[in-house]
């Protein structure tokens, strides 16, 4: 795969309609998901090698944020506000310009408005908890 920049990146929302997504317009920049894996350590007064034994825990499926050029008359903005103040999980969308991307079930965690200055654009901050693991393939639609 060729090399690609961010510029053309697009975030969506599933919308009214089961499987269909909506753009979210005006996002400044995206932080994919982050997932981690725990991990456990095995104490053992007498270890082979005196090597501490690791076994593989749960996997945190991360979080995604996003930085808004914030618009209050912008549906999609509204719209994440609503999932923030609902607490419902709901399907998001990631797609990059090579038509790749992930897909995933998150809850919306924070909707915030950003500092307001005269020298700034007004932003806000979002925050979507990952309900498991995401999809990451070819986003055709």
């Amino acid at each position: 795969m060729p090399e690609i920049t961010g510029l053309k990146t697009k975030f969506y929302r599933e919308g009214s309609t089961i499987g269909g997504f909506e753009e979210i317009a005006q996002v400044a920049s995206i932080t994919p998901p982050q997932p981690e894996r725990d991990t456990i350590d095995v104490d053992d007064l007498n270890p082979p090698g005196e090597v501490r034994k690791k076994l593989v825990g749960l996997i945190d499926p991360g979080e995604v944020s996003l930085t808004l050029n914030f618009d209050p008359t912008n549906t999609g903005h509204t719209d994440l506000e609503e999932d923030f103040l609902g607490g419902e999980a709901r399907q998001y969308r990631i797609k990059l310009p090579n038509d790749y991307g992930w897909t995933f079930t998150a809850y919306c965690t924070a909707y915030q408005p950003q500092e307001v200055s005269a020298d700034d654009v007004l932003q806000a901050e979002v925050t979507l908890l990952l309900t498991g693991v995401y999809e990451f393939g070819e986003i055709t639609s």
